[in-house]
């Protein structure tokens, strides 16, 4: 936690795509912890993204507070769809995803 950090300190993004291709199920501290990673992150001007959840993970985060701020337009089906989206963004001239994006699943 402390590398990436350091590491958004220093590149300063306007988004936070997280992959969660690997992570087989959520516990609800988890994703408490994800709700308030949102909100600190939104207070800093920075969208976070989710990507490649499983229909378990994608069920739990969709019930929650933090479902319903993502809705389908922070959350993709893989890293491919989320970054084919952000360029579409940027070519199209729009600013840098720091509020909701808006589009697709």
């Amino acid at each position: 936690g402390e590398k990436i950090l350091a590491l958004m300190e220093q590149t300063q993004p306007a988004m936070m795509l997280l992959d969660f291709n690997a992570i087989p199920d959520l516990e609800y501290t988890t994703l408490k912890m994800l709700t308030e990673a949102d909100d600190k992150l939104r207070a800093e001007g920075i969208t976070l993204w989710i990507t490649a959840l499983n229909p378990e993970v994608l069920s739990m985060i969709q019930r929650s507070k933090l479902g319903a701020r993502l809705d389908r337009e922070r959350m993709f089906f893989n890293v491919e769809v989320a970054v084919e989206r952000y360029a579409q963004m940027n070519s199209q001239g729009a600013p840098a995803p720091r509020k909701a994006p808006g589009g697709l699943t």
